[in-house]
């Protein structure tokens, strides 16, 4: 039985053009680096562990973006180990979401 390819696993596919331009940082993406730096250091994850999470997030999320499925990834990954909870990750979500709408 063969194995379903991944979103992530392009290995052998055609390639298509790559971006080579500079990107701006967004002060979420240096978040999101710190807060897997923090974590690695402290030995609460490893990059092995992040790079499972990554490749399990949906392709919709996938494709989206770098940073995107690193956010996925890492909010999975510390809901998994127990630092955190769904619960408080959704209620967070709901906070900031409100925050939003309320100053559009």
């Amino acid at each position: 039985m063969p194995l379903e390819r991944g979103q992530h696993d392009l290995g052998g596919l055609p390639g298509g053009p790559i971006d080579l331009e500079e990107h701006e940082l967004l002060p979420w993406h240096k978040m999101i680096s710190a807060v897997f730096t923090v974590m690695r250091l402290k030995g609460e994850l490893t990059i092995d562990e992040l790079r499972r999470c990554i490749e399990d997030v949906p392709p919709d999320i996938y494709d989206g973006g770098y940073y995107e499925r690193w956010t996925i990834a890492l909010t999975d990954l510390m809901v998994e180990k127990r630092l955190i909870t769904r619960d408080e990750v959704d209620s967070k979500m709901a906070e900031l979401r409100a925050a939003r709408e309320a100053a559009e």
